[in-house]
């Protein structure tokens, strides 16, 4: 689950209910995971970091929606995180462009494809360059992340949620 939190220790606490302690389980969970691997590395690339976010989006909005996975929801799960309000929503519309170009282009092709370019400097977006700051885009979803954590703690519709995705992540530490 995370360096220090078991099983057995994320069930005594939600059951305590104490939500503050999990919304920091959440915050070195990611931390762990995808974005301290990444910001420790002397040889960070943008692709690298962008390669991350994406598994970053899919896995927090599975959280946001207590999705056991996102099976057959993939595109659908980029469409909910873009339409939430935070920096990152310029990202959305309706073309799923992120999703095809960036997503799919860098799980299946290892690449951005539509002529996308990926860089370390620059605007969040540039549609008209069609160029994405990677760095930005991490330092983005390092706070949604966080924004997330906090939201767990005071937001019943939310804790209810993470409640759920939590059950899933329980059942696969038994596997």
């Amino acid at each position: 689950m995370s360096a220090s939190m078991t099983v057995g220790r994320y069930r005594a606490l939600e059951q305590a209910g104490d939500r503050v302690a999990l919304g920091d389980f959440i915050r070195e969970r990611f931390d762990e995971r995808y974005f301290k691997p990444v910001e420790d590395s002397p040889s960070k690339h943008g692709f690298t970091l962008l390669a991350v976010g994406c598994l970053v989006v899919e896995t927090l909005e599975s959280f946001y929606q207590g999705r056991a996975d996102t099976r057959n929801a993939s595109a659908q799960m980029f469409r909910d995180f873009f339409a939430r309000n935070t920096p990152l929503k310029v990202f959305g519309g309706g073309s799923d462009w992120f999703f095809k170009s960036i997503r799919c282009g860098i799980l299946h092709q290892g690449e951005a494809r539509g002529g996308w370019r990926v860089l370390r400097s620059g605007p969040l977006l540039d549609s008209s360059k069609r160029t994405i700051n990677a760095t930005r885009f991490f330092r983005e979803l390092r706070k949604a992340v966080s924004a997330y954590a906090d939201q767990v703690a005071v937001d019943d519709a939310c804790w209810k949620e993470f409640k759920e995705k939590m059950k899933t992540v329980c059942a696969n530490c038994k596997s």
